[in-house]
């Protein structure tokens, strides 16, 4: 297993890909943070702490790049047909589905730990700059909270992208759902949207919608189970489908 996880974060560091995504996440993540700081005035009956708190949870925003990252590690090998040859290399399928896992999920934990860092000082910085309180109690557990969405991100990737071996249609259908469809459902039906994998994984962030989303710890083990499941189906196909 250790030589398969080497290789596959190889392979990850050996793509464009990767290195650029990666690149893109903390950025963004930041801008989010810069937008909520703008937003703070606005922020209705929300307490401050609250709408201090939403400006790290904005740590999470680097989801997109880990899950697009884990739909390509997996059904990227299907549109390069190096498939065969990675089951080849390794007869046994599951532990090639494992390896993928654990790589990808390094390698989300890499860009959530850095996205937290980068998002933690510039809100510090521009939370002081705009006059406003820097911090509260809960802002590790919002950071900590919003990193580990971002390496569950991008397990779900992987699961994605071995359900739907097609990558261009593995990442339009992630991004257009998650991005989208999801998002718009947890703000305008929020009754609905928080038991749906956007909901959960904002709860696991902390992000103050009212009582609209799970507690914490409830959105957390929700956003689990739709990516345990997710992974096990698509370890399920993975070890019957043919690959020729």
């Amino acid at each position: 297993m250790t030589g398969l996880i080497r290789a596959e974060l190889l392979k990850a560091r050996a793509s464009r890909t990767t290195w650029i995504l990666a690149a893109l996440a903390p950025p963004l993540c930041v801008a989010w943070a810069g937008l909520m700081v703008l937003l703070m005035g606005q922020g209705g009956g929300t307490p401050l702490d609250a709408r201090i708190e939403n400006v790290y949870s904005m740590t999470q925003q680097a989801y997109v790049f880990t899950l697009v990252l884990g739909v390509l590690g997996m059904a990227g090998e299907n549109r390069h047909q190096t498939i065969t040859w990675q089951f080849l290399v390794s007869p046994g399928r599951d532990r090639v589905v494992r390896a993928k896992l654990a790589a990808y999920g390094i390698v989300g934990l890499v860009i959530a730990t850095v996205s937290a860092l980068v998002t933690l000082v510039a809100g510090l910085v521009m939370l002081g700059l705009a006059g406003h309180p820097v911090w509260t109690p809960r802002v590790p557990s919002v950071l900590l909270g919003s990193a580990l969405a971002v390496v569950l991100y991008g397990l779900l990737g992987v699961g994605l992208g071995a359900l739907i071996r097609n990558q261009v249609a593995a990442v339009a259908v992630a991004l257009a759902w998650f991005m989208y469809a999801d998002y718009l459902l947890v703000s305008f039906l929020p009754d609905l949207g928080r038991w749906l994998p956007t909901g959960a994984a904002r709860a696991l962030s902390g992000m103050p919608l009212g009582g609209a989303l799970l507690p914490v710890w409830a959105g957390g083990l929700l956003f689990a189970g739709y990516v345990a499941v997710t992974v096990l189906a698509a370890h399920a196909l993975t070890l019957r489908r043919d690959v020729t």
